[in-house]
């Protein structure tokens, strides 16, 4: 067999080794490329003939422009939709969430609630009250929660509150940050092998921010909270994508139970379970 038989052999395997998904990312991103180029070759003949004396040095560097701005947005696009593919794919597995959960636990308020009261973990992997939040981290269902925390010692740990501090705080973002802070600290140094991972706060519905205006500052609450997990070296999960009008319950603020099998794979791809 010559060096080119074995070249193209080797190409095929490359080939058959590819998972579905980037075979899919290729087709996508290769006929999303082609759409772009076509969109700016039909732009640049039509300039050309509708005006041949234009710079053409000037038409040159907008068209690269666009060009560089459609890559970017397209290539975030196959992110969102690969994304969308793997949690789709981990909703299909056979694994339940209860068996990916079953050495994490999950604390918060009572959005978090929603997750054993749906049935979608067991009640022993969910810590969370109505109410809770982190403004005043004294509070005895805050101290509760952390009390479980450090006698079950969870492989992880995730942590939902901010809802209830959006008011408690009356919009004050550096507020909740601060707050927050001493309650990531504790769990860290009393369970220094456990990996701790915060949730975002989830945006609300356009009805509830007109009947609680301070709900539109989740974007900047959620903004404060990523840096505060970075300067402590945590996770950040943010879940905003995930919420659709279909999935809010008559208030606004609460979620139906489509949505907790959403944030739970998403929660465990995020954090590896």
């Amino acid at each position: 067999m010559d060096r080119q038989e074995l070249e193209m052999k080797d190409r095929e395997y490359e080939r058959k080794e590819l998972k579905p998904y980037e075979k899919d990312h290729m087709v996508r991103t290769f006929l999303l490329l082609v759409a772009i180029v076509t969109v700016i070759v039909a732009i640049a003949v039509t300039m050309k003939l509708t005006n041949p004396d234009l710079d053409t040095k000037k038409g040159t560097g907008i068209l690269k422009t666009m060009d560089e701005t459609d890559v970017a947005s397209v290539d975030k696009s196959i992110q969102k939709l690969e994304k969308e593919e793997r949690l789709a794919a981990q909703a299909a597995d056979k694994i339940k969430p209860s068996v990916k959960f079953k050495d994490a636990l999950v604390m918060g308020d009572s959005i978090t609630q929603g997750l054993y009261e749906y049935g979608v973990l067991n009640a022993a992997n969910v810590q969370a009250d109505r109410g809770t939040g982190v403004t005043d981290n004294s509070n005895k269902k805050l101290r509760a929660h952390i009390d479980k925390a450090k006698k079950m010692k969870p492989s992880t740990i995730f942590l939902c509150y901010g809802m209830n501090d959006l008011e408690a705080q009356n919009g004050d973002a550096q507020g909740f940050v601060k707050a927050y802070k001493p309650v990531i600290e504790e769990l860290k140094k009393a369970l220094p092998d456990t990996d701790i991972y915060v949730n975002s706060v989830l945006p609300t519905s356009q009805a509830a921010v007109k009947n609680k205006p301070v709900y539109r500052k989740v974007p900047e609450f959620n903004k404060a909270l990523k840096a505060l997990c970075k300067q402590e070296k945590v996770g950040f999960i943010d879940n905003t994508d995930l919420v659709e009008q279909q999935f809010y319950a008559s208030d606004g603020v609460h979620m139906s139970p489509s949505y907790y099998k959403k944030w739970v794979y998403n929660m465990a791809e995020e954090a590896g379970l």
